[in-house]
């Protein structure tokens, strides 16, 4: 009966130890799931590959999963603004291309409001915000914070 006091003590710790081994394992198969996200999205346009109807649909539904649990996580919303310009790229419907460009200006935006000094995401909204038909306001925006951003020289 000796042991049974050690292991009522040693229970909160290997509580603790499960519950952070699991939250742990969770953050590893995220970081999978994003690395395979962007691996794939910075494939889309190069030379002639144009991803089958499929794989956009599974780059949606990896997007939708890291969102799930990190909803402003800037590296996520960034990488979905990503994947929404693509979309509105391959897409042939105007209205279609425009909304997809707007929904990549809206995303990227969130992300920026995550990480407001980040440089290249302002770079990366100049160039959403020219392919929308109301981006003058947010293009403006974008210039005057990389502007900011410029080291200064002596």
């Amino acid at each position: 009966m000796a042991g049974a006091p050690r292991i009522l003590f040693a229970l909160p710790a290997i509580i603790l130890a499960a519950w952070m081994a699991a939250g742990g394992a969770r953050t590893f198969l995220l970081d999978l799931t994003y690395a395979a996200t962007e691996v794939e999205l910075s494939f889309w346009g190069r030379e002639t590959y144009v991803p089958t109807d499929s794989t956009i649909g599974r780059v949606g539904s990896h997007l939708a999963r890291l969102r799930q649990h990190q909803p402003r996580h800037p590296d996520y919303l960034a990488l979905e603004a990503y994947y929404l310009s693509w979309r509105g790229f391959f897409s042939a419907d105007m209205a279609e291309r425009l909304d997809l460009n707007q929904q990549a200006v809206d995303t990227q935006y969130a992300a920026l409001q995550q990480r407001p000094a980040y440089r290249q995401g302002w770079l990366e909204m100049i160039e959403y915000a020219s392919r929308t038909s109301g981006g003058a306001g947010m293009l403006e925006l974008a210039q005057s914070r990389i502007a900011a951003l410029q080291p200064e020289r002596d």
